[in-house]
């Protein structure tokens, strides 16, 4: 988890935001199994939504806030961790596939 929030923070998303502690879940259930990823409704927003005792478009609304602040902060560093061009802010479901995989790279042992 700590490493979800390191990557998160130079967003400018901390505890502070509603909805910090759906977007930190849902990219630790991908981090944890990248499959859940083909079925991001189900397996991701409806498991946090669980989790959270609460709708998963609740945990869709609360993770679409968190990717347009990201955006607006640093949108250049959010680029970085995809490895791809992005035209405009990610979808949420694109926001914790870049995050996820961000920290798989990041924390596989080096060579």
């Amino acid at each position: 988890m700590t490493s979800i929030q390191e990557a998160l923070r130079p967003f400018g998303i901390t505890r502070c935001y509603k909805g910090f502690s759906h977007v930190c879940y849902s990219i630790e259930l991908a981090v944890a199994d990248d499959l859940r990823m083909e079925s991001v409704t189900k397996e991701i927003y409806m498991a946090t939504a669980a989790h959270f005792g609460c709708k998963w478009t609740v945990v869709e609304r609360n993770i679409r806030t968190v990717v347009a602040r990201a955006w607006q902060v640093n949108s250049d560093l959010l680029i970085r961790m995809a490895g791809y061009p992005l035209d405009g802010a990610p979808t949420a479901s694109e926001f914790i596939e870049i995050v996820s995989s961000y920290i798989i790279r990041n924390s596989a042992p080096q060579p």
